[in-house]
């Protein structure tokens, strides 16, 4: 069984401090208050009860800090509109993160190695896992492997520190499609895998991968336009996100084009929003606050989604709540100066005036 580390609505811990802080004052004779930090649960609700602001070209607005969970590498959040939660994975943490959006509670499973990305089930318990190595459905409340990891050639070949690393199911819910990480070496390339799942003779449930791209050196930005046929593909240390014609039916990417060069920093995870603009996380490695910018069909940038406390690696963003209107960001503290990005690893909020896309499911073929 896998650690479990939980985080509960905090009403009541918040109850207990303020009678301890109440019995110190009446003894000390001090009796100045000073109010406490906000829980994760009342962050959420000052968000979902804020004005919808108007979504205006080339506007912007502030995110708020919700959760100071410090990961080392936040990434993939998505929202599970079934549960009303938003996972992500700290992918050097080993861990599966869990912020349920009705009461706060906050979970962390931990993990036996680094998950890169991962996809929502269409039916049955746990998730698609996109692992440091392959791909298997494995149920992280559990700790228990699904099925057998996915066949197909060795996706990560050279061992760590390449790996696997962006994700997400297509929109017909078919196939997870699924890039590497070069592992910061120079020269290195990775693939972009399809993955997809049939049941055996005996039900059980198998996973095949193959690639649809030979050559990328950082995957990140995989997300589709509303009708399914472009798919957004970034290669991070080109700064450029690119644009593909996608084939519903078989998972097949053609005749690239580039929708955006970035002026700074590099495209880390995206998503779109129901307009079909690309929302996309910028990674700055350290060189000045980060930033979520909102990149049109057309390739224009839109709309920028400022960060406080100095945090420069941002790594994915999500839309969710019960209206999907709130844009949620990941981020990372590896490698930061903890004195100049003190909340690095934390995940923000803020709703934007413009609603997101329920996230799609991963199911047969």
């Amino acid at each position: 069984m896998p650690c479990t580390t939980t985080t509960t609505t905090t009403s009541k811990l918040s109850l207990c401090c303020l009678h301890f802080y109440l019995l110190l004052s009446y003894t000390t004779g001090a009796f100045a208050f000073s109010p406490m930090s906000p829980t994760t649960s009342q962050n959420l609700e000052r968000i979902f009860e804020s004005p919808t602001p108007t979504f205006e070209r080339n506007g912007s607005i502030s995110a708020k800090r919700i959760l100071d969970c410090h990961n080392s590498l936040g990434e993939c959040i998505i929202y599970d509109d079934k549960t009303n939660r938003v996972l992500w994975t700290n992918i050097y943490g080993k861990e599966f993160h869990s912020l349920n959006l009705s009461n706060g509670d906050h979970v962390v499973r931990k993990l036996p190695k680094l998950l890169c990305s991962f996809g929502l089930r269409d039916d049955g318990p746990g998730y698609l896992f996109a692992w440091e190595d392959g791909f298997q459905i494995y149920d992280p409340d559990t700790g228990i492997e699904l099925n057998k990891m996915s066949k197909g050639e060795n996706v990560n070949p050279h061992g760590l520190p390449t790996r696997l690393n962006d994700g997400r199911c297509d929109p017909t819910g078919k196939r997870f499609i699924c890039g590497g990480y070069y592992g910061d070496i120079e020269g290195m390339y990775v693939k972009v895998y399809k993955v997809e799942m049939t049941k055996g003779e005996n039900g059980e449930l198998l996973l095949t991968h193959e690639p649809v791209v030979d050559q990328i050196q950082v995957t990140n930005s995989i997300c589709w336009s509303p009708d399914g046929k472009i798919q957004y593909l970034a290669d991070s240390p080109t700064a450029t996100i690119f644009k593909n014609d996608y084939d519903p039916e078989n998972g097949v990417l053609s005749n690239r084009q580039v929708l955006r060069k970035l002026d700074v920093g590099v495209p880390d995870g995206s998503c779109n929003d129901i307009e079909g603009n690309v929302w996309t996380a910028v990674w700055r490695s350290g060189v000045g606050e980060s930033f979520v910018q909102c990149t049109s069909p057309s390739g224009d940038c839109i709309y920028t989604v400022n960060l406080p406390d100095n945090t420069s690696q941002l790594t994915c963003c999500c839309f969710g709540g019960p209206d999907l209107d709130v844009l949620f960001v990941s981020s990372a503290k590896v490698s930061t100066d903890s004195e100049k990005e003190p909340f690095a690893g934390s995940v923000y909020a803020v709703k934007v005036g413009v609603k997101g896309r329920t996230e799609s499911r991963f199911g047969l073929s």
